[in-house]
């Protein structure tokens, strides 16, 4: 039998409507889906640092890279501000609720205006201005995840301590000591220092004061693999002294009443160990001084957890403002 083969007019009129609707597809006014996005904050922190009045960071521009292969850039108009303005568990926002196609972000930095360059980033100190050169003139930030609709506060912590060098008569600010966090898994620390750790490590260390007779107090964070005084060691690009180096380090200062304390700011949540030493001004950067030189801990002062949420903690190193005398 012959297959029955109709004529176009008699197909169904819904059939042919759909035939024509398929073909080009012209007439299809509806709006495109609209485009996943979300917001981004970044701020930044600093650990403050002794015998420097300021530091002048000069913006130049936010990069960052997409899944795709996007690059992303934001123009932050030389923006120039006081690092040493926003210590502790204070911060400088930056950038602002920016909108950003939902998704993973990699290569995200800061770009600055180096200290060779006309109006760039400087250091104050006690002997005048100085260029100061940023290292890939960078800064570098973590990865990050975007959600849709969602509104994202990131903060970069400089630890000065760490990351800043005096290397052939040139300031430079290393990478190292600089990391960025989500503001939900972060917390602060906030710390009473016993005053007779202070005056037991300036009388044990006497012949050791720097010029002038000022010591350096300062408070060392360890991660919590640090059990004990004997595994703390001091600011080093690299060891392998089998010693762990800090996370992060603070001067320890009086208020008004006298009392002794140090803060520091955005610290990932965990588990920690504090050391204590009067001898920060031992401690250089571009060494290991456990080995090359006279720097010391003089107390362990115990564990400490910090929680997220940008919660702060409180932590009493021997006695605390109380004292302690053994």
């Amino acid at each position: 039998m012959r297959p029955l083969t109709l004529p176009l007019a008699f197909l169904p009129f819904t059939l042919v409507g759909l035939m024509l609707s398929g073909c080009g597809g012209s007439d299809d006014t509806s709006p495109p889906e609209p485009l996943a996005t979300g917001t981004v904050s970044i701020a930044l922190s600093d650990s403050p640092m002794s015998q420097v009045s300021r530091v002048e960071l000069v913006l130049d521009k936010l990069v960052m890279t997409d899944a795709h292969g996007q690059v992303h850039t934001q123009d932050m108009a030389q923006h120039r501000f006081n690092l040493l303005d926003y210590q502790g568990m204070d911060s400088h926002r930056v950038i602002d609720g920016l909108e950003l196609p939902a998704g993973q972000y990699h290569d995200v930095h800061f770009t600055l205006v180096n200290g060779d360059q006309a109006q760039g980033c400087l250091i104050e100190n006690g002997q005048g201005q100085h260029p100061l050169m940023i290292q890939d003139g960078r800064l570098p930030m973590a990865n990050f995840t975007l959600g849709e609709h969602q509104h994202l506060n990131l903060t970069m912590e400089i630890d000065l301590y760490q990351s800043m060098h005096l290397l052939d008569g040139q300031y430079q600010l290393s990478h190292h000591g600089i990391y960025s966090i989500d503001d939900a898994t972060m917390g602060h620390i906030f710390g009473e220092m016993d005053p007779q750790w202070i005056a037991d490590c300036e009388t044990q260390y006497a012949a050791s004061a720097p010029e002038g007779g000022q010591f350096y107090h300062m408070a060392y964070l360890y991660p919590s693999e640090v059990t004990s005084l004997a595994q703390m060691g001091d600011i080093a690009q690299s060891r392998d002294d089998g010693l762990f180096s800090p996370v992060a380090i603070s001067p320890i200062r009086q208020d008004i009443n006298g009392n002794w304390f140090f803060a520091m700011g955005y610290l990932p949540a965990g588990n920690y160990r504090v050391g204590y030493t009067c001898l920060g001004h031992l401690d250089d950067p571009a060494q290991n001084d456990m080995t090359q030189g006279a720097f010391k801990l003089f107390e362990d002062g115990g564990e400490i957890a910090v929680e997220d949420g940008g919660r702060e903690t409180r932590h009493q190193c021997g006695g605390g403002h109380g004292g302690h005398r053994g």
